[in-house]
């Protein structure tokens, strides 16, 4: 761990002096015991060996002159002689090699721990032999011997003859054997004594100096023993100050232990090769839900923990923190784990989230960087909190911005607003709960709530009401996915019921704080129920007429659209008066719908205009006739580019509508046909203004449901021209495009 976390004050001890003194005696032992004593070991075993093998070479000579006293006993009584004459000629042989060894120089090595034990001034010279001063003496007995021995060891034959007269005698060989047998029986009377004292005298001067030796050697033991006693008790005091060293250190290491299990926090250090020390805190493994810390790399702690892109910086950033050049305290503010989401097993085959905030530390040891010291602390809660927080402000806020949209907001319009919000609520609960097995049926259900969705999202869009446009923005985004399944279950719908509730909730909200400024104002809670109730036959009971209202609400939408989209835009409404109740909702909703188609798809950005030669704003004209006996006519109609049939059928192609043979075979009538296709659309990325390919076929489906019909005209740069007729009375219908 970090030494400035286990620190300990420690006695200090003469530690360093005593090692140093053993040091000493140890080189002490080696030279004064050690090496002599082994020198003085070899000198005792190699005089040992020589004076076994002079011993060895002194039965020679007894053996000579008890082999000639053989030979002469059994030439005088005429036995046999070959045995003895054997005996005679393997001891002068062993002899003769036996001096000869003695006499020859021994290497310098060997002489100098041999010659000297026995030399006369205790060292050998160059070329000593194991005889020494004696070689002589021995080489000039060995000859007399020698030669006296010489015609008996060169004889060969039998000594004896037979006579029938006399028996066995001497023949003449065997006489002058006899003669050779006595000659060298005298000699050897006289040397082979004198050899023996040569040789005994060799013995003598070996055992004087294994004695002298063997002395010197206890000498240097006892020496030995002296220095080991001392070494002993120097290693033994050593010994006691490291055990007190150690207590202390145990009892530091336990105190450090203690409070590595029991912080709170992930601790542990890592190295230059970001490798985590083998001491960390016990809070680590419950973090992390792991054991084996010590050796581990701290990528392989964090890999499928957090993402791969979190990690690799986070190891860049370790690693940055190992430069002398970087401040510390400055990089502590681009920290990736600062507060980082990370994803852990809980055993059940799902993943548990929290949010660890870890810390980095330089570790400093005689002012160079040794480790890094990582703290890590569960922050789930504190983001839990600031989250419930956070969210609660949101909520409070988006209250508040309902409360100031609701308040800019012209009342007729808001009722009829909720009320038809209301209704479309109610319409998309049943279409919900309506049972389904098919996937037409479940591709219709789709179709369906798409529209009631897209009309509450739009309408609500045209008052300003943006926490209700994004609940059904989100609404949409659910449907989409849907839309993009190939194969739909009636569980694909249970998700929608939760983003119902929510939207549902919250109209339900919007309704009682508009309840509740009512009241505020002095209106009567009555009168507001009369307002926002919805009839069985989908009319408001005294629903006045919207005109003004309709207007504004459009000329509102107008401008946030156009705003959004980097353009502007003027809108003209005409006859909006005459709309009767039960087209209200309808044209309402058409209205809405084809402004937004009309600034989106067909009103160019200002440069464009201009450099087309047209005003920078563009003109949107919506208009409302009531023609008795042959219903009623919509026109909405934009100076925008128009439609491209080529591009239309490119997006249709795109998105698998139509397929290329097909596309070359339709005409301009079909191709507009298109856009009232479900899921059809120009836009690549959808907007909540644009992209779902729903408009223009709720604007179709509106029509269809009252038995009308839906014209296009265009022209490339100039207009778009949506003319959408109703009968006069509810009947079924078909859409048309021409």
């Amino acid at each position: 761990m970090n030494p400035r976390l286990t620190k300990t004050k420690m006695p200090r001890i003469s530690a360093g002096g005593l090692v140093v003194l053993v040091i000493i005696l140890a080189l002490s032992f080696i030279a004064v015991v050690l090496i002599p004593g082994l020198e003085l070991a070899s000198e005792l075993a190699d005089s040992t060996l020589t004076l076994k093998f002079v011993g060895q070479q002194q039965r020679h000579p007894a053996l000579i002159r008890a082999s000639l006293d053989a030979m002469h006993d059994r030439l005088t009584n005429r036995g046999y002689i070959q045995e003895s004459l054997d005996q005679l000629r393997d001891a002068s042989t062993k002899l003769e090699a036996g001096l000869r060894e003695m006499n020859a120089p021994l290497p310098a090595g060997w002489l100098s721990m041999t010659g000297g034990a026995y030399s006369t001034d205790g060292a050998a010279a160059s070329g000593e032999s194991i005889s020494g001063k004696h070689a002589p003496a021995l080489r000039e007995l060995w000859a007399k011997e020698k030669e006296s021995l010489n015609p008996l060891l060169k004889f060969q034959g039998v000594p004896y003859q037979d006579n029938e007269s006399t028996g066995t005698v001497l023949n003449e060989s065997g006489r002058q054997l006899e003669r050779d047998v006595s000659a060298a029986i005298r000699a050897s009377r006289h040397v082979v004594p004198l050899l023996d004292n040569e040789l005994t005298a060799i013995v003598n001067e070996l055992q004087t100096g294994n004695a002298r030796s063997a002395t010197q050697l206890r000498f240097v033991m006892l020496i030995g023993l002296l220095i080991a006693v001392a070494l002993a008790a120097l290693v033994t005091t050593l010994l006691l100050a490291r055990q007190r060293q150690d207590a202390i250190l145990r009892e530091a290491r336990q105190q450090t232990t203690d409070i590595l299990r029991t912080v709170k926090d992930g601790l542990f250090l890592l190295d230059e090769k970001l490798i985590i020390g083998a001491s960390y805190s016990g809070a680590l493994e419950s973090l992390f839900q792991r054991t084996d810390f010590a050796g581990l790399h701290f990528e392989q702690l964090l890999k499928n923990v957090v993402s791969e892109k979190t990690l690799a910086t986070a190891v860049k950033f370790v690693g940055i923190l190992w430069s002398e050049r970087t401040k510390e305290n400055l990089v502590k503010s681009i920290n990736p784990l600062g507060e980082v989401e990370v994803h852990f097993d809980n055993g059940q085959g799902k993943l548990s989230t929290r949010y660890l905030q870890f810390e980095f530390h330089r570790v400093r040891v005689d002012g160079k960087i040794t480790h890094v010291l990582v703290s890590v602390s569960d922050v789930s809660a504190r983001v839990d909190l600031a989250r419930e927080l956070q969210s609660s402000q949101n909520q409070a806020q988006a209250q508040v911005d309902t409360l100031l949209g609701i308040l800019h907001v012209d009342p007729k319009q808001l009722a009829s607003f909720l009320s038809d919000s209301n209704a479309a609520m109610k319409m998309i609960n049943a279409v919900l709960r309506e049972p389904a097995r098919e996937e037409t049926a479940f591709r219709k259900k789709l179709d369906t709530l798409f529209r009631q969705v897209h009309s509450v999202k739009g309408e609500s869009a045209a008052l300003g009401l943006s926490s209700i446009e994004s609940r059904a923005h989100s609404f949409e985004d659910d449907l989409k996915l849907l839309r993009e399944k190939e194969d739909l279950s009636g569980n694909d719908f249970l998700p929608l019921v939760i983003k119902l509730d929510d939207l549902l909730t919250h109209l339900q909200s919007v309704g009682d704080l508009v309840s509740r400024l009512a009241r505020l104002h002095g209106a009567s809670s009555n009168e507001l129920h009369t307002e926002t109730a919805v009839l069985e036959n989908g009319s408001a009971e005294g629903q006045p007429k919207l005109e003004g209202g309709m207007t504004s609400m459009l000329q509102q939408l107008t401008a946030r659209v156009a705003s959004e989209n980097d353009k502007e835009a003027v809108i003209q409404c005409m006859g909006f008066d005459t709309v009767p109740d039960e087209y209200r909702r309808i044209v309402k909703d058409i209205a809405v719908q084809a402004v937004r188609n009309a600034i989106v798809h067909g009103i160019e950005p200002v440069s464009d205009r201009l450099a087309a030669g047209k005003p920078s704003k563009g003109a949107l004209k919506l208009m409302f006739q009531d023609l008795g006996e042959a219903g009623y006519k919509l026109v909405a109609e934009d100076d925008g580019q128009g439609l491209s049939t080529e591009k239309i059928k490119d997006a249709a192609l795109k998105q698998g509508f139509i397929s290329p043979e097909k596309a070359a075979t339709l005409d301009a009538k079909q191709v507009f046909s298109l856009l009232f296709q479900s899921g059809f659309s120009t836009v690549e990325s959808a907007t909540k203004d644009a992209g779902r390919g729903v408009g223009m076929n709720m604007m179709a489906g509106l029509i269809q449901q009252v038995g009308g019909k839906v014209s296009v005209a265009t022209m490339p740069g100039k207009f778009t021209r949506l003319t959408l007729s109703m009968p006069p009375a509810k009947r079924g219908g078909k859409t048309e495009a021409a």
